[in-house]
C-alpha cells in the first residue's frame, strides 16, 4: 500500500490542478494521518506524493510500446526524513522520468493510493529538478485537462 507524503508545498506551486488547470495546490493540514492536496481555486482534493526526493524508480514495461504500461516502484524520502514506497503505473508513451536525487510530486484521484486492487495511475506528475510536469491523459478524460 502507498503512503501519502506531507512535504512542504514549495514544489507544488509549479503544478496545475488536473481538474481546473489553475496553479493553486496546497497540502490539506486538516488531517494528521494523511495529507491530501487541495486546489484552492476549485476545491478539488487529490491524493499526493508531494515534494519528495526520489531515492529510486524501478520501472518495468507490461505489454507493448503502444498499448502497454510502465509499472513504477518509486522509493522516496520526504522533508521530514520519512521514507516510503509508492507503486503506480503510467502509459508506456508517457515517459515520466524520476531519477535518484530529483525532487518530485505525483497527484492521484482521491482514494487511489488506498485502493487494495489495481495499480493507481497518477493524474499528473512533476520532476521539479528538471522543471518537467506531465499531465497524464489516460487517467482523466482529455477534455478535463488543460
Amino acid at each position: 500500500m502507498a503512503e501519502i507524503a506531507s512535504g512542504a508545498p514549495a514544489g507544488l506551486t509549479g503544478m496545475s490542478c488536473p481538474l481546473c488547470g489553475e496553479r493553486a495546490l496546497a497540502p490539506d493540514r486538516s488531517t494528521l494521518e494523511i495529507a491530501p492536496v487541495l486546489c484552492l481555486a476549485c476545491g478539488a482534493s487529490h491524493d499526493a506524493i508531494a515534494d519528495v526526493t526520489v531515492l529510486a524508480d524501478r520501472v518495468k514495461i507490461v505489454g507493448g510500446c503502444c498499448a502497454g504500461f510502465l509499472r513504477h516502484e518509486l522509493r522516496w524520502s520526504d522533508a521530514g526524513g520519512r521514507d516510503g514506497i509508492t507503486r503506480f503505473q503510467t502509459w508506456a508513451q508517457d515517459h515520466v522520468l524520476l531519477r535518484p536525487g530529483d525532487s518530485a510530486s505525483l497527484l492521484f484521484a482521491p482514494g487511489d493510493l488506498q485502493r487494495r486492487k489495481g495499480t493507481p495511475m497518477p493524474l499528473s506528475a512533476a520532476n521539479h529538478t528538471l522543471g518537467a510536469v506531465w499531465a497524464l491523459p489516460g487517467s482523466l478524460p482529455v477534455e478535463r485537462l488543460r
